[in-house]
């Protein structure tokens, strides 16, 4: 048996897969000649993106047999890998011998992995350093660990239920999401308004991000957001909106910045989707309200749903 706790043991899964795959990326890293694309032009796949994914679920499945991916690729799957069929290379082989997270074997299907290969590949596929894969552990339907990787750095961000951490090439750090002090200090990681707004009402997202250019020292849209939240946890970005976000582009990331000290404002809009996963978000650092982004991200709320 492990010594650690199981929300632990799932955290050191996430963090070795995450890392596992990171080696694969840094070699296909700007390489990318030619990519697919799934709703619109707007939403890029590559190859590499399916195939970590399937990396993914033999490391996942090698740990956890019986437990659920739901994956960006290939939806939710049941993962039946057996011991003798995963080759584990890497932070995963590492663990699988120490023997650290052996209790998570015995979780099943009570165990859901929410999975991204390549959060940014728009990014990842033009040749830009800023992706990075992003893996939560859901257990009986409450997260409660997750990793997201930044291969090109050589980093991870790391979250168990209690405690946030980032292991880079200057050593490991504990996360406290801790920065500016108002949001006229902060950098403003904005992916609103989106198109659809623009064009459904553009007077009304004109005004909208006025408000938000407005409130906040600069704005950026850097188009990694399970990347952009772990940042947020870390201090390093004060806060980020969005209102289009997937449950494998937040699931992590959520998480993590509630643990290391942040404030996540998390909307379903016109979906059904619970608290932690749902695509509207307002995420800060816990030393400054964020009334700017959070009014925003409510006025969408009601402009969707008037009851709200």
């Amino acid at each position: 048996m492990s010594s650690y706790s199981i929300d632990h043991q799932c955290a050191l899964v996430a963090r070795a897969a995450a890392l596992s795959v990171a080696p694969y990326l840094r070699s296909v890293a700007r390489t990318v000649t030619s990519f697919d694309t799934k709703m619109d032009s707007h939403d890029p796949v590559t190859v590499h993106d399916r195939y970590v994914e399937g990396v993914l679920h033999e490391i996942l499945g090698f740990f956890a047999p019986g437990s659920r991916v739901l994956g960006e690729e290939q939806g939710e799957v049941t993962l039946t890998s057996s011991t003798e069929d995963t080759a584990l290379s890497g932070e995963a082989a590492a663990l699988a011998q120490l023997g650290d997270a052996a209790e998570v074997h015995e979780l099943g299907d009570r165990l859901r992995w929410i999975v991204d290969p390549i959060d940014g590949t728009a990014n990842f596929a033009c040749g830009m350093a800023y992706f990075g894969t992003s893996i939560a552990a859901e257990l009986d339907g409450q997260i409660i660990a997750g990793a997201v990787s930044v291969p090109l750095l050589h980093e991870v961000f790391v979250a168990n239920a209690t405690r946030a951490w980032h292991e880079g090439p200057s050593g490991t750090t504990e996360l406290r999401s801790q920065g500016p002090r108002s949001e006229s200090e902060a950098v403003l990681i904005s992916y609103y308004p989106t198109r659809r707004l623009l064009h459904q009402d553009p007077l009304l997202a004109a005004q909208r991000e006025q408000r938000l250019v407005d409130a906040y020292m600069a704005t950026r849209r850097s188009g990694a957001c399970a990347l952009d939240l772990a940042h947020i946890a870390a201090g390093w970005l004060g806060a980020m909106i969005g209102t289009a976000f997937k449950p494998w582009d937040v699931a992590a990331g959520i998480h993590m910045v509630r643990v290391a000290g942040g404030t996540v404002l998390n909307l379903p809009l016109r979906t059904d989707c619970a608290d932690g996963y749902a695509p509207g978000v307002a995420a800060s650092v816990g030393s400054f309200d964020a009334v700017t982004i959070e009014a925003v991200l409510r006025e969408e709320q009601a402009f969707i749903d008037p009851i709200y």
